[in-house]
């Protein structure tokens, strides 16, 4: 369409001249274009997706200094690679050691177990990857009948 024969084109290059934008639009309203920003027919595209992460990583950890320093000495005695030592041994070294556990009791074969479990499932826990999934996009057209 043609600037003079379309009044409301013609509303829109008066818009264009009071808010003094570059030459550019000023060509495509003189050159008759019917689509373009802020025309009464412009197309606006809609572009829609969702995106969702599955993390661990949103909350400090709970363990004390010393309930990691037990678990972390638990593991060194169990996974030794030359000599492992087992649950009962591990539990007397710490109590000749004078070491309590972190309720203030001595150590039996179940209190390690439990300390070498709970941790390294605590560990998987921290170390696992984040999940994210997003959806496919989708673009939606929507046409305006009036100025904006």
């Amino acid at each position: 369409m043609r600037v003079g024969r379309n009044p409301e084109v013609r509303r829109f290059k008066e818009y264009i001249d009071d808010k003094k934008n570059t030459t550019r639009w000023r060509e495509i309203c003189y050159s008759g274009v019917d689509m373009c920003v802020g025309n009464p027919y412009s197309i606006k595209w809609v572009l829609s997706f969702s995106i969702s992460i599955i993390t661990t990583h949103l909350w400090e950890s709970n363990y004390t200094e010393y309930q990691q320093y037990l678990f972390s000495r638990i593991c060194k005695y169990k996974e030794d690679i030359l000599t492992p030592i087992g649950y009962i041994k591990i539990s007397k070294i710490l109590n000749d050691e004078g070491l309590k556990t972190p309720r203030n009791t001595e150590f039996s074969n179940s209190k390690v177990h439990s300390i070498y479990k709970k941790g390294k499932i605590r560990e998987e826990r921290i170390n696992r990857e984040d999940i994210v999934e997003v959806s496919n996009p989708t673009i939606e057209e929507i046409r305006n009948s009036r100025l904006s």
